[in-house]
């Protein structure tokens, strides 16, 4: 299990995700060595050891490590030392997972007649050897944070460059939308003026991403904001800061209100008929805005990775509305959740979760903890397809309005169309109308059935073909449906080849061009 944790460490020290997949690792050797029967202390010392890699000192210094190694002015020298210790840290942790299984049984119990025979004396040559290499490694650290301290670091928000304004509540943010990732304050920013801004705030959690990811995705954004005339979909990254809390920090621009998010602005429209009585052409100039947002993504030769009506931001401009008072259209979308923007040439971990609700916006091969395919391009496009058709239909994919939380209706009827369930599954789906509480074994059993990867899939291309070309026209139909086939040969872009071919940007964007944003352009007038 530690070397498939670890799979994405193989790459070296220049993968992504590096401190993670070891905390990872970490974690699954703790959790693994609590179930255990009477361990012996040496076996309790390497648990201890895991729970450093996941949330302790140990998991600091990887993330110091991986900035150290992703700088053009450290020394190659100390980078081929950094190098060499994170592949022998990989190597000492499978090392251990293997005599782990050789010394217990599946119960937990030890395997005393090979532990006291061989495993012992294994173990603690094997326990040894991490801790040499803890030594060494910290004395690497010592070096790298001497090194660290001499450079400067223009995208960090330290506290006299950015300060947010305490509220009357004693908070300094609030957040959007309840379990919303989105935070809004106010603050004073000095960038060669003191000046007031209004920012959104991505609150990240140490845990699952580290400090050198969040400053390379803050440098990513920061140059793609810079450099494009007419940013399209990206609010101008102000940089990051590690307090109060590890953070991405957005500038809203000047004059916007009524912050919300796409999932938000549709689901406040469930009881208001169809599409809330809004005008047609507010949602194709919508659809065109977010696509435009995710070329933008792709021109710098980078993946979102993360597109979901609920990390859709909408910004509303003062003063655009007609005399009577009534908005011109929903304002402009901006793409948010940044967490897990990577470029596209860098090797990935090939790790996912299990997560029906955003498993909804993924390709089927991009389900599950461990997805069968490396992303690219083509999964990014998949999620736009969802997001439209969401906004085709005008109807959130996922009711959240009352626990269960559940697949919409329209889905699910669109799900038992498709002749892939059993009897049995269309009996359990059935039973989530009834007006008796359902038993929440049943319900999670029907959950099960109606979100297996390729069921998801055909039913969002169903429910596209049946209800769109009434509601959205044909033109806008055939953008929704080649989006979700885009990695199929037929009606798609021409099969998964053409995303996984090395340096074929170019090539993408043209029939991103030619398939999506031309017909999406031409039914606005």
């Amino acid at each position: 299990m530690a070397e498939a944790i670890l799979a994405a460490v193989a790459f070296g020290i220049a993968a992504p995700g590096i401190a993670v997949s070891f905390g990872q690792c970490g974690s699954y050797l703790k959790a693994r060595v609590d179930r255990f029967n009477r361990a012996p202390a040496m076996v309790i010392e390497l648990g201890t050891f895991g729970h450093e890699l996941h949330s302790g000192q140990l998991k600091e210094s990887l993330e110091l490590a991986n900035w150290a190694y992703s700088r053009d002015d450290i020394d190659g020298s100390l980078k081929s030392v950094v190098e060499d210790q994170v592949d022998r840290l990989r190597s000492g942790l499978i090392a251990a997972d293997k005599l782990l299984d050789k010394c217990f049984d599946e119960h937990g119990n030890l395997k005393r007649a090979y532990f006291f025979y061989r495993g012992e004396k294994n173990l603690r040559i094997s326990m040894n050897d991490l801790v040499q290499w803890q030594k060494a490694f910290w004395s690497t650290i010592s070096l790298i944070e001497m090194r660290r301290r001499v450079l400067p670091d223009p995208l960090l928000l330290t506290s006299s460059k950015f300060k947010t304004s305490v509220q009357s509540n004693g908070q300094y943010c609030t957040q959007l939308e309840l379990g919303s990732h989105i935070w809004s304050a106010k603050g004073q920013l000095y960038d060669g003026d003191l000046r007031e801004v209004s920012v959104i705030i991505e609150q990240k959690r140490k845990i699952t991403t580290g400090v050198t990811e969040v400053k390379e995705i803050a440098s990513c954004l920061a140059l793609q904001s810079s450099t494009s005339a007419v940013p399209h979909g990206i609010l101008r990254c102000l940089g990051y800061r590690e307090q109060p809390n590890l953070e991405l920090i957005f500038e809203i621009p000047a004059g916007s209100k009524d912050l919300q998010t796409l999932q938000n602005l549709i689901a406040k429209d469930v009881d208001n008929g169809y599409a809330g009585g809004r005008p047609l052409e507010f949602r194709f100039r919508l659809g065109l805005q977010i696509s435009e947002a995710v070329l933008s993504v792709h021109t710098s030769n980078r993946v979102h990775k993360n597109m979901r009506p609920d990390t859709i931001l909408m910004l509303q401009a003062q003063g655009h509305n007609d005399p009577n008072g009534h908005y011109l259209d929903f304002g402009t979308p901006y793409l948010t959740d940044w967490t897990m923007l990577r470029k596209m040439d860098t090797p990935s971990s090939m790790t996912g979760e299990n997560d029906w609700q955003r498993d909804m916006y993924r390709h089927p091969r991009r389900h599950g903890l461990q997805p069968e395919r490396r992303y690219n391009m083509g999964h990014d496009i998949y999620s736009l397809g969802v997001c439209l058709l969401e906004i085709g239909l005008w109807e959130p994919l996922i009711n959240r309005d009352h626990a269960p939380v559940l697949p919409c209706a329209t889905y699910r009827e669109a799900a038992m169309r498709l002749k892939e369930l059993t009897a049995e599954d269309i009996r359990k789906i059935r039973a989530l109308i009834d007006p008796q509480p359902v038993q929440e074994n049943l319900v999670a059993a029907a959950i099960k059935a109606l979100t297996r990867p390729t069921i998801m899939q055909n039913a969002l291309v169903s429910l596209a073909e049946r209800y769109l070309p009434a509601r959205m026209g044909i033109i806008f139909t055939k953008v929704v449906v080649s989006c979700l086939k885009c990695l199929e040969l037929e009606g798609g872009f021409g099969g998964v080849e053409i995303f996984e071919k090395k340096d074929n940007k170019v090539a993408i964007g043209v029939k991103f061009g030619d398939m999506v944003l031309q017909p999406l352009s031409s039914l606005i007038s």
